[in-house]
């Protein structure tokens, strides 16, 4: 019986342990510093990233090509593996439109491309999810496929950022734009609803803003359960320390700790905390 493999793009953050123990292929978005352009996490890391970024350099993003797709793809088509593809929201990016158009260009029907509908955790733990049901559980293709689009409905992250400039310059500020108000440096607790970024509520104070998500999420945890969750930040590694301490002692439970890398750091800026979680039920 021939194998089921799955791919994903470099903006789901899964650690490398998870994507060597389940053999995920993962395609980079690209980010560019004026006319320099890196694959995230291979060409450029993390901290050289963010000294950039802070040192008051902009960068960009962009979607693989469908030709980076089909590198991918054909070598497991031809080894006759069928592929599950799923990534970034296609209301965040055209990654997924790069992934159909290498379908249609290898004119394969053993390659299955899904929105996530997220980004970050939001998709990897949706990642998981995929690789649990067919190599732990021994799930069969098409009932894994059946299940794949509900996924994203156990999916919940709520953050807030240091500064709305980074969102609002890069177009990713969704329904959110209404939190802009008149000044910039505003800080609601953000979520995102429907593939996009959206306000959740717009506490006076970060101090509160933290509060409320921890709120939120035990509330959350309370109606569906809770199956994954991580504290998540970009280059405030100090305050997500603190933060995650925090949450672990509310929520009785050791947290992993996951750095966003250079394409969801060009949007939410070097100072941003959140918490992705995936229930267990919906």
């Amino acid at each position: 019986m021939k194998k089921v493999r799955i791919v994903m793009d470099s903006t789901s953050y899964l650690s490398e342990d998870m994507v060597k123990k389940y053999n995920i292929e993962v395609v980079p978005l690209y980010v560019r510093f004026g006319e320099e352009t890196y694959k995230e996490r291979l060409d450029i890391d993390d901290d050289t990233f963010y000294k950039r970024l802070r040192g008051g350099e902009l960068s960009f993003t962009s979607q693989p090509s469908p030709e980076d797709f089909i590198k991918v793809y054909k070598p497991i088509l031809d080894a006759g593996n069928s592929i599950i593809s799923i990534h970034i929201s296609t209301q965040m990016s055209g990654t997924v439109n790069s992934a159909n158009i290498a379908k249609e260009t290898l004119k394969s029907d053993k390659i299955y491309v899904f929105d996530s509908k997220f980004v970050s955790l939001g998709c990897g733990y949706q990642v998981m999810e995929i690789a649990r049901m067919l190599y732990e559980e021994g799930k069969s293709l098409e009932d894994v496929l059946k299940e794949i689009p509900d996924l994203y409905k156990h999916s919940n992250v709520y953050f807030i950022v240091g500064d709305l400039f980074y969102l609002a310059r890069t177009g990713r500020i969704g329904r959110a734009r209404a939190a802009l108000g008149t000044a910039i440096r505003v800080k609601p607790l953000l979520y995102i609803k429907d593939g996009v970024v959206d306000t959740f509520e717009q506490p006076r104070t970060a101090k509160r803003a933290k509060e409320r998500i921890i709120e939120i999420v035990k509330e959350k945890i309370e109606q569906y359960g809770m199956k994954y969750m991580s504290v998540i930040y970009g280059d405030n590694r100090e305050e997500a320390e603190e933060f995650r301490k925090i949450c672990e002692k509310e929520f009785n439970t050791q947290l992993p700790l996951v750095r966003l890398g250079p394409i969801v750091g060009t949007n939410t800026g070097p100072e941003v905390l959140s918490i992705h979680l995936y229930t267990e039920r919906i």
